[in-house]
């Protein structure tokens, strides 16, 4: 750490502030409106055309949007998202001087049952999401959190050949295969008011409408409980807030993968994604920061998440919603109105908007530096993570660091002695196919660990009963553990590479 000498003087403040009366430093005639970055003054016109060209730049220069490509929005009512949807808007406009070419889809996720907010309550705020969803044009769709609890593993999915429908007990209809509106609303649920229907052989798009919210939007009492059961055994705040955010990332792929969209674009601005850099980091989900807070996301082979807003601070993104009067949704968090030190990502977020306001390159600095970390490693699929889909890191040698916090828990809850987790059960048939040791069983804390990264384990180590956790997290665990169980029997049959 540097420190300040006796001979240094510290910078001093100006005396007098200087933004008052200065001229755009574009066109250099309109008077400026406001500051960004550090010093640069910008004329209400101008800084239209810089968000404009800025946020075109960001998807233009990469080419991974290609023309007529479907693309699925995440839209969760903030600044953030509804500065995106609005420019996204402005770009497939007649006025625009280039059109934007891709097709997007708008996805919102109520996740009201994770602040205990009741049926009334998470109604309205569908109302007013679904007003703002449909008035783009757009196709949309609305889901709730508690979905992804029922939803299978992907393994499953694959092994009958058929396409998974994510249809919960609030549809009970069939998959987006179908041309009904019916049909259409299994994946978008019936909360959706505009939902796209894939045609087999048709690689189109097309609108179905459907009857309006108020009739349509019921809750799962089953899964909302389950929802909660399951916040509630985790101490944390912070295990709570990566476990939704988990969730979330899950629905978002399933309604991707079985409606056709290939791409799946997020809102987070570069004061998010500076506070989550710093916040994986500090949660041990360093390996993965490079992913999280990246324009591509590349972790799966199918799907690619974008993040257009990145370049954005949060102060350019409330100034273009101000000039440009986008209409934002307030949604309860597990954060709201809570104390700074509530969580590591609450606490970090103080941390760097408090440093931001005093110095403005902060964000800039720590997103800089998170470009530099490496986010195209590519891993095998049986080496992801059951939980949050991000390479495994936890196959590290004997002497990490990683294999000493593992001995010394195992020391300190008295297990490094008669461990029985290599015990076989014989075999109860008679070769007949009635051999019952292959039964599916609930997998224990130690199987399920397993097949997490470092930072998923963390979550669900805070929890008291991993029997809690989704179906696709269970469901991947035990085809897991039994792939792991048949190579056991049959590596002295396998050929050994040279």
């Amino acid at each position: 750490m540097c420190s300040v000498q006796d001979d240094d003087m510290p910078l001093k403040r100006p005396e007098k502030d200087e933004s008052f009366g200065r001229l755009c430093m574009k066109c250099k005639e309109e008077p400026a409106v406001l500051i960004t970055r550090v010093n640069d003054a910008f004329c209400r016109g101008c800084f239209q055309v810089y968000v404009t060209h800025k946020f075109r730049a960001a998807i233009g220069k990469t080419k991974l949007v290609r023309d007529g490509e479907h693309v699925l929005v995440a839209f969760s009512g903030g600044p953030s998202s509804s500065a995106l949807l609005s420019l996204i808007q402005e770009g497939l406009s007649q006025r625009a001087h280039k059109k934007l070419r891709f097709k997007p889809g708008l996805i919102f996720i109520d996740e009201g049952a994770t602040v205990g907010l009741c049926a009334a309550e998470r109604l309205a705020i569908c109302e007013k999401v679904q007003s703002v969803m449909t008035n783009s044009g757009f196709p949309c769709y609305i889901k709730s959190l508690e979905e992804a609890f029922e939803l299978m593993p992907e393994n499953e999915g694959k092994s009958t050949g058929n396409i998974h429908t994510v249809s919960t007990e609030i549809n009970n209809s069939a998959d987006c295969n179908s041309s009904q509106a019916d049909s259409s609303a299994s994946v978008s649920g019936p909360h959706s008011s505009t939902s796209p229907a894939f045609r087999d052989g048709d690689s189109s798009i097309e609108s179905v409408r459907t009857e309006d919210i108020k009739s349509n939007y019921q809750i799962n009492v089953n899964l909302e409980q389950r929802l909660k059961e399951t916040i509630d055994s985790m101490k944390s705040v912070s295990a709570r807030e990566d476990f939704i955010c988990s969730l979330r990332h899950k629905i978002l792929l399933d309604v991707a993968r079985h409606c056709g969209y290939s791409k799946v674009m997020l809102g987070s601005c570069g004061t998010q994604l500076a506070v989550r850099l710093l916040t994986d980091i500090s949660t041990g989900r360093g390996a993965h920061a490079a992913m999280e807070t990246a324009f591509a996301d590349r972790r799966l082979k199918d799907i690619m998440f974008l993040r257009p807003m990145r370049d954005f601070s949060s102060k350019e993104v409330a100034m273009y919603n101000s000039f440009h009067n986008v209409e934002t949704i307030f949604i309860p968090s597990l954060t709201t109105k809570a104390e700074t030190n509530v969580s590591i990502e609450h606490l970090t977020e103080s941390f760097v908007t408090g440093l931001q306001a005093d110095y403005p390159s902060t964000v800039s600095n720590i997103m800089r530096t998170g470009e530099k970390l490496d986010s195209s490693t590519e891993k095998k699929v049986d080496e992801k993570c059951a939980m949050c889909q991000a390479p495994l890191d936890t196959s590290v040698g004997v002497s990490s660091a990683l294999s000493a916090v593992e001995f010394s828990q195992k020391i300190s809850q008295g297990c490094i002695e008669g461990d029985n987790s290599s015990k076989t059960v014989e075999c109860c048939g008679e070769g007949d196919g009635s051999c019952q040791s292959t039964a599916q069983n609930s997998p224990d804390q130690k199987e399920v660990l397993s097949s997490l990264c470092y930072a998923c384990r963390l979550t669900v180590r805070d929890m008291d009963d991993v029997n809690k956790l989704p179906l696709y997290v269970l469901g991947d665990v035990a085809w897991r553990s039994k792939r792991s169980n048949m190579k056991k029997e049959i590596e002295d049959f396998l050929l050994q590479d040279v």
